[in-house]
């Protein structure tokens, strides 16, 4: 990303391309300065607050990965670059900023060789005080402290990493959200937004940017049945993106159809060319990745009975004969015994058998060779005779 510069287009639409990274994490109540119902930035830079400064956690969450779990890892506030990490405080609170060199300086809180960033009058301007990370700055965890609060745990460490990691993710996010059918991109229906920054903005951005022009009629945001875009087969980019998708489908493998808005799915009856978007705009296709054949079962997506993130089986003995996954029909049959394949192992070859077993009388059935085999012995003994 060298010579690359953050700007509005490319990064975070405010502040000239920088987002606000808060010392402190977030607060409780909306950013005033926001129009999206995005989460205020914490920035408060005091001694006696529990700052993540890098020292080991123990992560007890279900999300926690083993590694956290049992040996611990960095506590660290995940930073981007294209940000400002801001840092507020009063003027007569005696802190300031200072980024140390490496851990050991911030763990005795020796500055002999760290460089200071704000003064104490810095941190009650009406931007605070802020670090500027660049599009082209180290990817790094950078260390900071303040000199008077040091040893009072005022301290911390910021992880950077590259903008366009969170922002093309959350971008993407965005582009097939289904805040586009209700129209609410900006969080309308929330208290607030879950996502924090960059995320929130970029999200924001792809969902938008597939939303539809209802400057005419906005009555499908009522019943959230907007058509995006991406969704449209007459717009050129969902005529696009179904195509592609055709291409990847496999009519050998059976799947799950849904008709997003009115809830109506498919198991039976649909093959994956047949449930896209220029049949109706909402119809969303899922292969089953596995199947039961104890069962007659498949995992076919995700939205099961235990919530949007539980595995959705489809059950193929309430298709009926005629169909084109029943249980009956070679389509169904091929493809269980193919995922299925110890519950249905494919058919024995027929037991074979060489010339002494013809010999002796034995009634079973011979390989082609061997009764050429018998043959010539038969020929050749006659002429020896």
């Amino acid at each position: 990303m060298e010579g690359l510069t953050c700007n509005v287009d490319d990064h975070h639409p405010e502040n000239g391309g920088y987002f606000i990274e808060g010392i402190n994490g977030f607060g409780s109540i909306i950013d005033p300065t926001s129009n999206s119902k995005r989460k205020i930035a914490n920035s408060t830079w005091a001694p006696g607050i529990a700052y993540a400064d890098g020292s080991i956690k123990y992560c007890t969450g279900q999300f926690c990965s083993e590694t956290c779990k049992t040996d611990g890892c960095p506590d660290i506030i995940s930073g981007h670059t294209c940000s400002l990490v801001r840092f507020c405080y009063e003027a007569d609170s005696g802190s300031d900023v200072w980024l140390m060199p490496n851990e050991m300086a911030m763990s005795q809180c020796n500055f002999s060789e760290a460089t200071q960033i704000c003064t104490p009058g810095d941190g009650s301007d009406d931007d605070c005080c802020n670090h500027k990370v660049e599009a082209d700055d180290e990817l790094k965890v950078y260390l900071f402290a303040s000199k008077e609060g040091c040893v009072a745990g005022q301290k911390a460490a910021v992880q950077i990493d590259e903008f366009d990691d969170v922002g093309d993710a959350c971008f993407g996010m965005g582009l097939t959200s289904s805040r586009i059918q209700g129209c609410t991109c900006n969080f309308e229906d929330r208290e607030m937004s879950t996502l924090s920054e960059p995320c929130h903005s970029q999200f924001i951005a792809g969902c938008e940017y597939h939303s539809p022009d209802l400057s005419a009629d906005n009555s499908c945001c009522d019943t959230k049945s907007c058509i995006g875009k991406h969704k449209d087969y007459s717009n050129p980019i969902g005529k696009a993106k179904e195509d592609d998708r055709k291409q990847l489908c496999n009519n050998d493998i059976p799947g799950r159809c849904l008709n997003s808005v009115d809830s109506i799915e498919d198991c039976c009856n649909t093959q994956c060319t047949n449930c896209g978007t220029d049949k109706n705009a909402f119809l969303e296709w899922a292969t089953c990745t596995s199947g039961n054949s104890t069962s007659n079962s498949g995992s076919c997506g995700y939205g099961g009975h235990g919530g949007r993130y539980s595995v959705y089986e489809c059950d193929f003995t309430k298709c009926t004969e005629g169909q084109t996954w029943h249980t009956g029909g070679n389509l169904y049959k091929n493809w269980i015994s193919t995922v299925d394949p110890v519950a249905n192992p494919p058919p024995s070859p027929a037991p074979t058998v060489g010339v002494g077993d013809v010999t002796s009388g034995a009634n079973v059935r011979l390989h082609c060779g061997a009764v050429v085999s018998i043959v010539i012995s038969v020929l050749l003994g006659m002429v020896l005779i």
